[in-house]
């Protein structure tokens, strides 16, 4: 069976078409539901259904005088949604509509592309001037809104409006469908209406659906972008809204125009568009299946001679939980007779009586299962229904639960709906529609419980949250998260009616004393007697888990978790997995025995080799059985004896004894878009094949000393290879911490893989220096080739790529750990072979820069000064500004400024690094276009124009600072 889909603007702002609806989850759809009802709808006016005629040839020179004076009128539309709110997800992408009020710039087009939550946006006239507009109206619950335009700003064009005639919806007649039809300027389709009675289309879950309402269907082709469009007949009236259609054969949708015209009459007159609800959904039915709900004979014929040209009546579909409906006694398959003792079949005249009667009764009369049942039913605001405030924090946007969702799932109207969970519940799928039930013990129904519980915890602190979906009401889980606000700025924003804008207001942050007290722990102790001296190694094993609040230097992971070893108890110090501390810019934490859990801090992270060393406060733990790991210095050879302690998949403790097969020197391949890859290290593998089950493990020897660390090795963000990395490359980092020192490291920036002799003899490798080499390493016939060479380091321009390295320092280069002595020299001496020749250089080392060390944020985009992993994979580096992330429906995002490429230039500025480029951006003022030069990865310039919207995107900088407890400090947004 086809599936319905809407047309909204999901055109993406390329102009490339994408999915016709927009939704929020595309693995969810649900199959159209409808009943065998006649082409026709019958109001209470009592009007009859014209069937229209087809269209002569006559018509053609008519309907081309009406498209071309409709052309003035229809406006393509470019937006953003910069904030998830309710079921719409952050995006940017293109949508139609039309003008019906052009002396006051009102422009009408779908719910779904003004969306309920923060809009952006601006129209093109047909000739090309661009005016920027602004939410007016959005429908609480339909699919249409108003957008407003200042008129004084078209200066070229005379503007048309074009009238709205819902009345002249009739079966047959021939229409015309003008809009941005797949990022077109404007396309015309072709098409009739065939049904006015349709029920609401389904969309499916966790998207927007319409209800309460008929819809009218045609058979005429739509994509993407199209959505908003005005259906006009042949005299160039708007009868009906493009809305959605199906994606597997040419069918329509058409929002009635019946309410459109009354809310665009209350706004011309300055008024309040209100309405009512009584948090009740109906549905149409014919009057066969009121029949099978107990409709007694008498009853329908009353009713079809009150209505004589009527087919079907309103049934009660859906009630809201402690609803107004709910609370007078309506039920579910009761058929709708009477309101105030008026006979009512159609939902106009339903919603007439309930957007007239807000804050007052009314009598409402159905029939159940053959009894006439009446209750008195109060109506509610529905506008105070709709949330109007929203609250972010550390990427997860929450507010109260929407009447739409709530009708979709048959929930009472209250709690906290987490549209976006980001690092507050960062395991969570908010697909399915989170819904928080408690914080920190404490239940919580509406936002402003939750920002009050929110803004009283403690930085680090371990907090339960109790959250439940939408679509399992019944399953409640509970996870315990630790907040950090360096981060995770509290803010509420407001929708402000008379801008259309959502203002801003930072919550405080005012958290109550956290406990420090120390703890008394355990760790599990390993009785195998098979372990021998390594299983005391047990009591050195913690978990670590680190979150990242941005996505930089190519991570786009919102966490990591894995096993650490601690190598000194006094100073708390902990060795863990590259894979793990993937960026500098984090929080850490390391639970201990699975009882304690404790923040950490960063203290080192090794450019090269798959390790980084953190430190907690041992002063947090009370009594514990906690010992320091032993490393070994000694390199690992073949044959050795080796007992692995690790736990096994239910977290009990094991050993497993194997022996040392090989070693190698680990190879990974770059990603288009570079992060961090261990290189330029030998790692330790076993003849046990039970070790490839294992992410983590110390491989002990027959003293209990660790000589090496079974852990991961990133490859892409999906996959991981493990192996064992040796201890004696984790030493000299250690000692200087033990030291209170910084480790100081200065390399050659380069990467090196093995190559055989018989290669290194084909590049001129002589007789002489090949019986060298066989006599110094019998075992290992092998040289080292440069394959890549990091920009901007002092190497680069000495050496180059595929040079063959013979010696360093006199020494011949035979084994991967040769190449440490880079470390603590100021310069090395090399012996080179490079086409064909033996060269002798002396080539400077770098010093390790630490990384990342400032952070600019500008127009929904961060840049940064480029990055180890990005100068290893480039062969030049137009600038010292590259764009390393873009958030969707930004500015950066609806320009298509992406992540990878270089910046030279602002407004024609030069921008050779990141302080140069600050000032140019803070120069740019709010809502203009900024040119932008770019070069991509591939080295290909253009020029983008990218327009600033610092109310939702402001610029600001995060630079790395000692003096903070987190290490970073926050400039001021502009």
């Amino acid at each position: 069976m086809p599936t319905d889909h809407a047309s909204n603007g999901a055109s993406s702002s390329s102009g490339m078409p994408s999915a016709i609806k927009r939704r929020r989850t595309s693995s969810r759809e649900t199959l159209e539901k409808t009943n065998a009802v006649a082409d026709m709808l019958i109001d209470d006016a009592e009007t009859v259904p014209v069937i229209g005629k087809v269209t002569a040839i006559q018509d053609v020179p008519k309907w081309q005088e009406t498209t071309e004076a409709s052309f003035g009128g229809i406006v393509a539309i470019r937006f953003t949604q910069p904030i998830a709110f309710d079921t719409d997800a952050p995006l940017c992408s293109l949508a139609t509509g039309f003008i019906v009020d052009a002396q006051r710039g009102i422009i009408l087009t779908n719910r779904h592309v003004v969306g309920t939550g923060p809009f952006v946006g601006e129209a093109v006239m047909h000739d090309h001037e661009v005016v920027e507009v602004q939410a007016l109206y959005r429908d609480p619950i339909h699919d249409f809104g108003f957008l407003k335009f200042d008129p004084s700003h078209i200066k070229y064009m005379e503007l048309v409006e074009i009238p709205l005639a819902p009345e002249q919806a009739r079966v047959g007649i021939d229409v015309r469908i003008i809009g941005n039809d797949a990022g077109e300027k404007l396309s015309i389709l072709a098409g009739s209406i065939s049904r006015i009675d349709r029920n609401v289309p389904e969309y499916g879950h966790m998207t927007y659906n319409d209800l309460n309402t008929f819809y009218l269907q045609s058979a005429a082709a739509l994509s993407g972008g199209s959505s908003g469009s005005p259906v006009i007949d042949i005299e160039g009236r708007a009868v009906a809204l493009q809305a959605g259609g199906r994606s597997h054969e040419a069918t329509n949708f058409f929002f009635p125009l019946d309410r459109v015209q009354r809310a665009l009459k209350l706004i011309q007159e300055g008024k309040p568009v209100l309405r009512g609800s009584i948090q009740t959904r109906f549905k149409y039915v014919p009057f066969e299946v009121a029949q099978k709900l107990g409709l007694p004979e008498e009853t329908e014929a009353m009713v079809r001679q009150s209505r004589p040209h009527g087919i079907g009546m309103l049934m009660v579909a859906t009630l809201l939980p402690g609803g107004p409906g709910y609370l007078a006694g309506l039920e579910e398959s009761d058929v709708l007779l009477r309101i105030n003792g008026d006979i009512v079949t159609h939902f106009v005249s339903l919603e007439d009586i309930l957007d007239s009667h807000i804050g007052r009764t009314i009598d409402v009369t159905v029939v159940r299962g053959g009894e006439t049942v009446e209750v008195s039913v109060v109506v509610q605001d529905m506008c105070k229904l709709t949330p109007s405030r929203l609250v972010t924090f550390g990427g997860c946007v929450v507010h109260d639960l929407s009447y739409q969702l709530a009708y979709t799932c048959a929930l009472p109207l209250r709690g906290v709906f987490m549209t976006t969970s980001g690092d507050f519940l960062p395991g969570m799928d908010d697909s399915q529609g989170i819904i928080i039930d408690r914080i920190d013990e404490q239940a919580v129904s509406n936002i402003d419980e939750f920002v009050e519980v929110l803004r009283k915890i403690p930085d680090h602190e371990p907090t339960t949250i109790v959250s439940y979906t939408i679509t399992d009401i019944h399953t409640k889980e509970s996870t315990v998260v630790w907040l950090t606000h360096q981060w995770n700025q509290i803010s509420m924003y407001t929708h402000n009616n008379s801008t259309g804008l959502w203002d801003r207001t930072k919550i405080k942050w005012c958290p109550r004393p956290a406990d420090v007290s120390p703890v008394n722990v355990r760790l599990p102790v390993l009785t195998d007697p098979r372990a021998g001296k390594a299983a005391g190694l047990m009591q050195s094993i913690v978990s670590v888990f680190c979150t990242f609040p941005l996505c930089i230097e190519g991570i786009n992971k919102p966490r990591a978790a894995d096993f650490g070893v601690v190598v000194d108890v006094a100073r708390g110090l902990v060795v863990v997995s590259r894979r793990t501390i993937l960026l500098s810019i984090c929080d850490i934490y390391i639970t201990i025995g699975n009882s304690l859990c404790i923040p950490a801090t960063l203290r080192f992270m090794h450019p090269e080799h798959n390790f980084a060393i953190i430190q907690y406060d041992p002063k947090r733990i009370g009594d514990s059985n906690i010992c320091a790991a032993t490393l070994s210095t000694k390199r690992p050879q073949q044959g050795d004896p080796a007992y692995m302690v690790t736990f096994n998949r239910t977290s009990n403790t094991m050993c497993v004894n194997t022996v040392v097969s090989d070693m190698w020197d680990i190879s990974i391949t770059p990603q288009f878009l570079p992060h961090w890859r261990c290189t330029n290290t030998e790692t330790v593998h076993y003849e046990s094949k039970l070790l490839s089950d294992f992410r983590f493990g110390l491989v002990g020897d027959v003293d209990g000393c660790v000589q090496c660390i079974w852990m991961p090795f990133m490859k892409t963000h999906k996959s991981d290879m493990t192996a064992g990395l040796p201890t004696r490359y984790i030493l000299p980092a250690l000692e200087a911490l033990r030291r209170d020192e910084e480790p100081q490291l200065r390399s050659l920036c380069i990467e090196v893989e093995p190559l055989s002799l018989i290669a290194a003899r084909a590049g001129g490798l002589s007789d002489q220096r090949l019986e060298e080499i066989q006599h110094a390493n019998p075992d290992r016939n092998m040289l080292f080739i440069i394959q890549r060479i990091e920009l901007l380091s002092k190497a680069h321009g000495e050496l180059q790529d595929l040079d063959i390295i013979v010696s360093i320092n006199g020494k011949l280069m035979l084994h991967i750990d040769d190449l440490n002595v880079q470390y603590t020299h100021d310069a090395l001496d090399l012996v080179i072979l490079r086409n064909r020749c033996e060269m002798q250089l002396r080539v400077e080392t770098t010093a390790y820069d630490g990384g990342v060390n400032k952070l600019v944020f500008w127009s929904g985009a961060i840049f940064q000064a480029p990055y180890m992993a990005l100068r290893q994979q480039s062969s030049n580096a137009p600038s010292g500004v590259y764009c390393t992330d873009v958030a969707s429906g930004s500015p950066a995002d609806q320009y298509e400024l992406m992540a990878s490429y270089w910046i030279t230039h602002i407004n024609g500025v030069a921008t050779p690094d990141l302080a140069s480029f600050e000032q140019a951006v803070r120069s740019c003022p709010d809502r203009t276009y900024a040119r932008v030069r770019i070069v991509s990865f591939d080295l290909e310039p253009a020029v983008l124009t990218v327009k600033t919207c610092y109310h939702y995107w402001p610029t600001s900088t995060l630079t790395k600072d000692s003096s903070t407890e987190s290490g970073w400090r926050s400039s001021d947004e502009n």
